[in-house]
């Protein structure tokens, strides 16, 4: 019951309007609500019969007429189909819950990984979205699940079951309304910092999300350096921070238990004591008795179980108050499908980049593109190459200026069907720990085994499938057979090459690729490229072949090549 505590503590609720107001999970709700009061209904059914029956057989009566005027036989079935009417409530409430519980998170995920569902404006840390998306919603299956049922649960039954006890003694139903007041009160006491505790640990999470995705993106660098020991050392504070805000968090939920448990232990026992008296005075029937003493333990489990599922989740309703907060802002206007051909892409104006660096990396820069030729764009390391293809693609908004296609704004177009049109290079292809085949179907799903083989012996006369033992159903990436820098160029070609597109943005094509290999890949990406257009960044000269125009990025802006003849295009 430290629900009520929590609210006031940090704004964590124990009913969270946002999550509550999905119909999936009202519906959920309801029927594991509904189930709920059938297996409460049951209950009453089956202390009647339980007691009935025991009592019959302890007054050793002759012909046995039970509680609901049936034989012993009779009564010892009811008895077994309540036991399985009631665990088949349980199963459904559960299945209920676990499947809203799928469908809200999967969502909520959706909506937080998806940049165009975000806000603008919106600039949180990947490692700490992911730590958020990942264990942070795996907390919601509690609260969906279990304890929001059992919240309106602990309303409902404990009061219906203490008019079943004014109903079989008034004197119990008395001592243990009075009791059940008392839960709610030891509750708000123990629990008054649950909520500002894993408000702490749910920020101890992101914390060390956001620090292990830092330290895997800069861990050649820190190893080149020197400076594994302080990596280390972060990571054992940040991991130190999040273990005692656990522990803390534990300590809570444990001396919840023992307070609400004892309280329930102590509530029986001052039903049960003038209870007994009264049945050895003959004030009382001993069927009434064994129903009350049956009965009454059930009225306070409701309450127990509420608080338990509530200090569970609290942490999830912790991760969806984030998630919320994440989502909240003016919402991103409807997107609209790419104009049909468009011809042209245009840079206007745009800033990208802050304070944060120092400088901006593109300043007031423009560039226009048509979508039939192809542009090699060079530059200095760290000039904005990269992040120009990234507002090409619609990645990447600039803070200031417009991208538009065919005139109209970047921002308002559905990226889906944008992307449809385009091949992407980027400059460190990505693996997927599964199959070459898997691998390069990213690209074409539909291509065949042969389409794969000619692509690849496109590129280097089949040198990279020789030296795969399964060939194209070998595992690679993670857990798989390792590749070069080059054979993962290769790959990455691969995939350009199968796409059909009618817009080419490569990073850095040649890259980690020998003379000979560099010159293959050109002559094929040029058999691509006829008729066809394409921004091709490159340090290289080999790949200014493809190009039939090139553009020079420096100090934040575009502008002609200088310098020597290197940079001219061989393509007219």
């Amino acid at each position: 019951m430290g629900a009520f505590a929590a609210a006031r503590q940090s704004g964590v609720r124990p009913f969270e309007r946002r999550l509550v107001g999905e119909a999936l999970v009202r519906r959920a709700v309801a029927r594991a609500v509904a189930l709920g009061l059938v297996s409460a209904a049951l209950l009453v059914a089956q202390a009647l019969a339980l007691a009935a029956l025991i009592a019959g057989v302890a007054e050793r009566s002759g012909p046995h007429l039970g509680a609901f005027g049936l034989g012993r036989v009779d009564e010892l079935g009811v008895l077994a189909l309540s036991f399985a009417l009631r665990g088949g409530c349980a199963l459904g409430a559960e299945l209920a819950g676990v499947r809203a519980a799928e469908a809200v998170k999967a969502d909520l995920r959706r909506r937080l990984l998806d940049p165009a569902a975000r806000p603008a404006g919106r600039s949180t840390a990947p490692g700490e979205l992911a730590a958020l998306a990942g264990r942070g919603l795996d907390a919601l299956d509690a609260y969906l699940g279990r304890c929001l049922p059992d919240l309106l649960l602990a309303g409902v039954v404990p009061l219906a079951l203490v008019a079943v006890l004014f109903w079989l003694d008034w004197v119990s139903g008395a001592i243990a309304l009075v009791l059940v007041t008392l839960y709610p009160i030891f509750g708000t006491l123990v629990g008054r910092s649950t909520g500002s505790i894993a408000a702490e640990r749910l920020g101890a999470l992101r914390r060390l999300g956001a620090t292990i995705a830092d330290l895997f993106a800069g861990l050649e660098v820190l190893k080149v350096f020197g400076r594994s020991a302080q990596a280390r050392e972060r990571l054992a504070a940040v991991g130190t921070a999040l273990e005692r805000a656990s522990g803390r968090s534990l300590r809570i939920a444990f001396l919840s238990a023992l307070v609400l448990d004892t309280l329930g232990s102590v509530s029986v026992a001052m039903i049960a004591v003038p209870l007994g008296l009264r049945l050895l005075s003959g004030a009382l029937p001993l069927s009434v008795a064994l129903a009350v003493l049956i009965v009454a333990p059930e009225v306070f489990v409701p309450l127990r179980r509420a608080s338990a599922e509530f200090h569970e989740s609290v942490e999830g309703l912790a991760a969806a108050s984030a998630v919320f907060a994440e989502l909240s802002g003016p919402a991103r206007p409807a997107r609209s499908g790419p104009p049909r051909s468009p011809r042209r892409i245009e840079l206007r104006e745009v800033d990208v980049g802050g304070p944060a660096n120092g400088r901006r990396v593109l300043e007031a820069a423009s560039l226009v593109l048509r979508l039939d030729e192809t542009v090699a764009l060079v530059g200095q390391n760290g000039s904005g190459k990269s992040t120009t293809l990234a507002l090409l693609l619609g990645l990447c908004r600039p803070q200031a200026g417009e991208v538009l296609l065919d005139g109209v704004d970047l921002g308002g177009v559905d990226l889906g069907a944008w992307h449809l049109e385009l091949a992407y290079l980027p400059e460190r292809p990505m693996l997927l720990a599964d199959t070459l085949a898997a691998n390069l179907r990213l690209a074409a799903p539909e291509a065949s085994d042969n389409e794969l083989v000619a692509v690849l012996a496109e590129l280097d006369e089949g040198r990279l499938l020789a030296g795969l033992a399964s060939g194209l159903a070998t595992l690679i990436g993670e857990g798989g057979q390792r590749l070069s820098a080059g054979e993962r160029q290769r790959v990455g070609l691969a995939r350009v090459l199968l796409r059909p597109a009618r817009y080419y943005l490569l990073d850095e094509p040649t890259a980690h690729l020998d003379a000979a290999l560099e010159r293959q890949a050109v002559a094929a990406l040029a058999g691509r490229l006829g008729g066809r257009g394409g921004v091709v960044v490159t340090h290289r000269a080999a790949p200014l072949r493809l190009a039939e125009r090139v553009v020079q990025l420096a100090g934040g802006s575009f502008g002609p090549p200088s310098g020597s003849g290197d940079l001219r295009p061989v393509r007219r």
